[in-house]
């Protein structure tokens, strides 16, 4: 079967302030940002560049979308623009080949789904619109320098209690009715707690690699250079990503086009 569609839901329990991405949006009002010139790589290959430009149009924030994986309407997920081009970078290593693939990146911004929100839709559609206001406010430099001061003094040390819930859904690309979803839930609030766990599962699971531990071999190494996590580690070991993540508290579930549970190969 050819992968032809993505989904992705994210849901947050806690969290603070969004400070590095609010700098960085900052710094490209300001012009201060990073650019691409002509003799930078893409990080993935050029025949995605219309999936990811698709995925991270304007409209997609704008707009509010029904998502499937999290069976309620859903707002901008502004992490997208990291997360598109590592997807688009991840797929085809793992042998799902298809250039016309579809990624939709979302945001859970209500609570639970029902009749009387409009199953997430009025929440959603509250909060692009104050994205929007909040984006025209930050074309005037006098708010974008006030922000600035605001950030410099924020501190925030990051909350344990939180949670982060990614659904996921995968669709075939000729038969709709065929779909895979997996859930992966993760301990500590987006920014600071499971963020750091992912990083140690990575940098326990790329130490097994290249030490010959956890089942690995020489003949297995990951490759050197730039790499997304699932493009170096996938073709270690099956497994050895996953289990790195679930040893340090995450849990993911995943179920096959047959409904039934499966092991993750990552």
């Amino acid at each position: 079967a050819v992968l032809g569609q993505i989904n992705l839901a994210f849901r947050n329990k806690g969290g603070g302030f969004p400070r590095g991405t609010l700098n960085t949006i900052l710094d490209s009002l300001d012009g201060s940002g990073a650019t691409h010139r002509s003799n930078d790589k893409y990080f993935y290959s050029g025949e995605y560049r219309p999936t990811a430009k698709a995925a991270l149009a304007p409209s997609t924030f704008l707009i509010p979308q029904w998502s499937t994986a999290a069976g309620q309407y859903t707002g901008p997920n502004f992490m997208a623009a990291v997360n598109v081009p590592i997807l688009c970078r991840s797929a085809p290593e793992m042998g799902f080949d298809n250039p016309d693939l579809v990624i939709t990146d979302r945001s859970v911004v209500s609570g639970r789904p029902t009749l009387w929100n409009g199953y997430g839709l009025v929440s959603t559609q509250m909060y692009i619109s104050a994205l929007v206001f909040g984006g025209i406010a930050l074309t005037l430099p006098p708010v974008r320098w006030w922000l600035r001061r605001k950030l410099q003094s924020y501190s925030y040390g990051g909350d344990p209690n939180g949670q982060v819930i990614v659904n996921a859904e995968a669709i075939c690309a000729k038969r709709n009715d065929r779909t895979a979803t997996a859930q992966l839930t993760v301990p500590g609030e987006a920014g600071i707690y499971a963020t750091g766990l992912f990083a140690a599962a990575t940098a326990n699971a790329l130490y097994q690699a290249v030490n010959g531990g956890g089942g690995t071999s020489a003949a297995s190494l990951p490759p050197a250079g730039f790499h997304t996590p699932v493009a170096a580690l996938h073709d270690v070991r099956p497994g050895l990503l996953v289990d790195s993540l679930t040893s340090l508290g995450a849990t993911v579930q995943i179920k096959g086009i047959d409904g039934k549970p499966i092991r993750s190969k990552l």
